[in-house]
């Protein structure tokens, strides 16, 4: 099977979030590589039932969860995410619109690479996933998960 490269993955149950996510990091020329998952059961699938984790030059360089996911919430996935030493690496940032601290606290005591609150406003909201995403996927410099492997491949905005 072959497996296509994702930059960004997105873990939340709202449609209108994944939408205006999409949008927001279109407008930074980022959106041609993410992907969405309803739910972290499907997310998990993937990671770990399709081959995703096994393949060190695919790994994403970001995922966005949401933490109040039916089922399995964002804290078990990342959990999850964070204990298995074939993703392990990958950031994971908490996208949720709690602000209690004490989910804050919780998800970096669990792993999370940070923790980003949602905003109601719609432009707002696009302005700071567009800001994440530019940060994460043309700042920041990842581990990348294996020997060979090279941060690169990011869009420029061309």
């Amino acid at each position: 099977m072959d497996i296509e490269q994702y930059d960004i993955i997105l873990v939340d149950d709202s449609p209108e979030v994944a939408e205006l996510t999409r949008l927001a990091l279109g407008t930074r020329k980022l959106a041609d590589s993410m992907t969405w998952f309803a739910d972290a059961e499907l997310a998990e699938e993937f990671f770990f039932q399709g081959g995703y984790a096994d393949r060190k030059d695919l790994h994403p360089y970001l995922i966005l969860l949401d933490l109040n996911l039916p089922m399995m919430s964002g804290h078990d996935f990342l959990k999850i995410i964070k204990s298995n030493a074939a993703t392990s690496h990958i950031p994971v940032v908490m996208f949720s619109s709690s602000d209690d601290q004490r989910d804050i606290d919780h998800s970096y005591e669990l792993g999370a690479n940070g923790y980003v609150v949602k905003c109601t406003d719609p432009k707002e909201f696009m302005g700071t996933v567009a800001d994440t995403g530019v940060y994460w996927l043309n700042r920041n410099r990842p581990a990348r998960g294996g020997e060979g492997s090279q941060p690169g491949r990011l869009p420029t905005g061309q």
